[in-house]
Formats: structure tokens, sequence, C-alpha cells
């Protein structure tokens, strides 16, 4: 999914609309806790809206940005994996190290909520994360293929490589104990013992 040579760093979170997308599904998100709360499912309710502001994101900026800004073509397939993760090493040039590092960050908080909203334990919450992430990149490349634009294998191992990294973190949080709700009933239900 690289970021259209257009676009600089500012531009993909400002005026492409990605960061407006994002604030305003943070209130949405405060909003969803607030009212969730008062039915007894306030993270849940959060989590979910969460999710479906960074598929509104991802979408805009993969999907979205395509269609408003792209003008055909015949696309093509990279199914060659590290080709260009190398060459954004290698040449150390702006453009490939921002979808380099993009396509990675892209995905973090999608992991992130998809753990968070894994109700089993920290190997489980960093398979789904890193699963669904994987198949959201495939998705997404296939389309970008569909719509005339190249399909890339590193995209969807960079994308993969955010969407685990999100897990990994939320799953290590979770398993430490910190907000996670099953895991203070269990000490608590083991000390009232």
């Amino acid at each position: 999914m690289p970021v259209p040579a257009a676009l600089d760093t500012l531009d993909v979170f400002g005026t492409h609309g990605a960061l407006p997308i994002a604030l305003a599904g943070a209130v949405l998100v405060v909003i969803a806790w607030g009212l969730g709360s008062l039915f007894g499912h306030g993270r849940r309710t959060a989590l979910w809206v969460a999710m479906l502001t960074c598929l509104a994101v991802i979408g805009w900026l993969t999907i979205g940005l395509t269609v408003v800004t792209h003008t055909g073509g015949t696309g093509g397939v990279n199914l060659t994996p590290g080709q260009e993760i190398q060459r954004a090493l290698e040449t150390g040039a702006r453009e490939p190290w921002l979808n380099l590092v993009g396509n990675i960050v892209l995905f973090i908080p999608f992991g992130t909520v998809a753990a968070l909203l894994t109700r089993s334990g920290l190997v489980l919450r960093v398979l789904t994360g890193t699963a669904l992430g994987f198949a959201l990149s495939a998705c997404i490349e296939a389309t970008q293929y569909l719509l005339g634009r190249v399909a890339d294998v590193d995209d969807i191992i960079l994308n993969t490589s955010g969407a685990f990294l999100g897990a990994l973190a939320a799953a290590l949080v979770l398993a430490l104990g910190a907000g996670d709700p099953s895991s203070r009933r269990g000490r608590g239900a083991r000390s009232e013992a």
C-alpha cells in the first residue's frame, strides 16, 4: 500500500482526512464508553467503536485515496518478499521509508484493538490480532490490484508486522493484569477461597 508520491506525512494525516477520521473516532470511543458504562458494557462498546475507527482510517488511506486520486493503470503484483523493504533500506529515500514505516504504524492500532477484543489468553490474543491484520491487508492488496494498482506482498508483511506488534503489546499489558477484568476476578476468587 504505497503512499501516493504527492503525499507526505502531514498530508496523509491532515488534509487527506485521516486525522479528522481518527479524531472523530476518538470522540466516538469516549461517547461509546460513557453510554456503554450506563448499561454495563462500556469497555467492549468503546473497543468496537475503536475497531470501526481503525477500519475507517485504514480504508480511507489504502482504498479511499486510491479511488479519489488514482488515474487508472494496469496494476501488477509483486510476489517477491522483501523487495520493496530492501529498496527502502538501501536507498534511504524518503518515500520508500515513509511507505515502510507507514505500513507498520497504520496497523498497530488495529492489532491492539483486535487483541483487546479477544477474550482469551496471551497467545490467542496475539494470534487473533496478527491473523486479522494479515487477512485485512490481503483483502486491501487484492482490492488495490482490482483498482489498477500494484499489489505488493511486502505491504502484507509490513501490515501484518504492525498488527502483530499492536496485538503483542495489548496482550502483554492484559497478561500483566493491567486492565484485564478476568485476571482480577481470578485473583479475587482465589483470595476469597
